[in-house]
């Protein structure tokens, strides 16, 4: 079948206005609906799902375009007037929110949010609400808690109701208040509460009033009853060995993500910001970055992160939700060029789509240098092989040398320096050694920071039966009201949190167990039984069951 594309007119029409402030604006200026067609090439298809692109550049639209298929069963094509859902990139709208109140003088941002959310514990040090918009509270992500329960999101309707009990049950957190940022969508559900406790309206309604209609964003709405009808409202889809499958986020949890749009709304909304229409204040806050209580400054502002690509200032958010990926961004020094890209497949990559538009509409921008390699000590890396755990949110990386170079999890490979160190990706890591044997790794972050990742171990634990009796055992956490049975077949550890629910473990370091991309790992008394037992992952770094049989 030929494929297709939708495009309305006005775009053609502005295809080739681009900005005068490209670094090389005596260059032919490219012609956008060419860009966007390879661009979006694997995509353009009447059998596949798609994407949506928005391009707008000084306040004007230039370019709406549609790639793909809305809905694969119904052959609905993706326009660009087709609704998907947002991802994260909501957050900024809750952040916006949030500073429409404290400029109404009804909030401050250093206050304690427990003035307004008495439910959440003391934990030490207080949870400002700039901490609840800036991921730096140290919640764990609610999504790992449900998961922990046995109801991963999908499997059972979640309603802000039961998210916010689980959340504010929570006697500890990853790590105290204000000392890392650490991506979790806890603290927006927790935002949703305190704008309608504030505001005394329901989220969705407050939104609408002081938000989306005053912007004339006529097409935005949320997912707070994902049962609702929702007219032009694209499917999602991931890919499986069979095909396309539905992946659909049926729950009703919104503020950190459950925004439905479309990209010539967010263009508008861009375009809003620019000009500060909801006022300076508030707009003026979202992009102001947060500092650590070391004095850190990252990149994460209030649900808009601040940083540049390829030299370019961008202020932008990428979005995640079942199938649905989507990649919002603002370049205010290229004439405030604006890019909106919502996919309803969860492998397009939203954020390569928006980077690749950006390459083609501004030429020359820098490259980063080539590293200065060396050739490969086969002896040398042979002995960074191993386990190592992160020292932060305790998971697991393993590093081998079965291809003839180190590499990380069998992916990606380091490449040796002339310095002493390696390249990771976009990053320049450094192993410390003692001896010539491993102690640890260490990885900087994209804000400076630097992730400390232990050496555990050269080889996988080989557990005998005997010691993995000595874990099978009952654990209870409360503040999730759960009870793991940790049971023992062989040489093979199974975790069940309720009936039909088992993960099988795949042993690492001594103790040590990873399921997925969790680790899970025991702590021993002097006799070799296990009394406790710990769940790491990225967004819930130490959550601890104690055994009760």
């Amino acid at each position: 079948m030929t494929p297709t594309l939708f495009c309305r007119p006005l775009a053609l029409a502005f295809a080739v206005a681009i900005a005068t402030a490209a670094p090389n604006a005596g260059a032919q200026r490219p012609d956008l609906a060419a860009v966007t067609d390879k661009v979006f090439a694997a995509w353009n298809s009447t059998h596949t799902p798609g994407c949506a692109v928005g391009i707008a550049q000084g306040g004007r639209e230039l370019l709406t375009r549609g790639y793909g298929m809305a809905d694969l069963a119904g052959s609905r094509p993706l326009l660009p007037s087709t609704i998907l859902e947002s991802g994260s990139v909501a957050k900024q709208f809750t952040a916006a929110a949030v500073m429409l109140l404290v400029n109404d003088g009804k909030l401050r941002l250093d206050d304690d949010a427990r003035t307004v959310l008495p439910e959440l514990p003391v934990y030490g040090r207080t949870i400002t609400f700039r901490n609840l918009l800036t991921h730096t509270s140290g919640l764990r992500e609610w999504s790992n808690l449900v998961a922990w329960q046995g109801w991963p999101r999908g499997t059972r309707v979640h309603t802000q109701s039961d998210v916010f009990e689980l959340i504010t049950h929570q006697q500890a957190l990853n790590y105290p208040v204000g000392d890392y940022y650490s991506y979790t969508n806890s603290g927006f559900l927790l935002l949703r509460t305190v704008v309608e406790r504030v505001s005394g309206m329901p989220f969705a309604q407050f939104t609408a009033q002081r938000i989306f209609t005053p912007l004339g964003m006529s097409n935005t709405s949320w997912r707070d009853d994902f049962t609702r009808v929702v007219p032009g409202l694209a499917q999602a889809y991931s890919r499986k060995a069979d095909g396309f499958h539905l992946d659909m986020p049926n729950d009703n949890v919104i503020a950190a993500g459950g925004l439905l749009t479309t990209v010539g709304d967010w263009l508008l909304w861009n375009d809003h910001l620019t000009k500060k229409t909801l006022g300076t204040g508030v707009v003026d806050s979202l992009t102001r970055r947060m500092k650590l209580t070391r004095g850190l400054e990252i990149a994460y502002a209030l649900g808009l992160t601040v940083n540049s690509y390829r030299g370019l200032r961008e202020i932008s958010h990428s979005g995640s939700t079942a199938g649905y990926g989507t990649y919002l961004a603002r370049y205010p020094e290229q004439n405030d060029l604006s890019i909106a890209v919502m996919c309803n497949v969860s492998s397009a990559g939203a954020s390569g789509l928006t980077h690749a538009i950006v390459d083609a509409m501004v030429p020359g921008l820098p490259r980063a240098a080539a590293p200065d390699t060396v050739t490969t000590d086969a002896a040398a890396v042979a002995k960074l092989a191993g386990i190592y755990r992160d020292t932060r949110t305790n998971t697991v990386m393993v590093l081998d040398t079965s291809r003839g170079q180190l590499r990380r999890d069998g992916g990606a490979a380091f490449l040796p320096l002339r310095d002493g160190g390696y390249q990771l990706g976009a990053s320049r890591v450094r192993f410390t050694t003692t001896s010539g044997q491993p102690v640890s790794l260490r990885v900087p972050t994209s804000d400076g920071d630097t992730v400390v990742h232990a050496f555990m171990a050269a080889e996988r634990w080989k557990p005998s039966a005997s010691e993995l009796l000595g874990i099978a055992g009952m654990y209870r956490n409360q503040e999730i009201g759960t009870t793991f049975a940790v049971s023992a077949a062989g040489d093979r550890l199974t975790v069940s949190p309720r009936v039909g629910v088992v993960d099988t473990l795949s042993a690492t370091y001594r103790d040590a167990f990873v399921n997925g991309d969790e680790t899970v790992w025991f702590v021993r008394d002097k006799q070799g039984r296990a009394t406790a037992m710990h769940f790491g992952s990225g967004r819930a770094w130490d959550f601890v069951s104690a055994r009760v049989k």
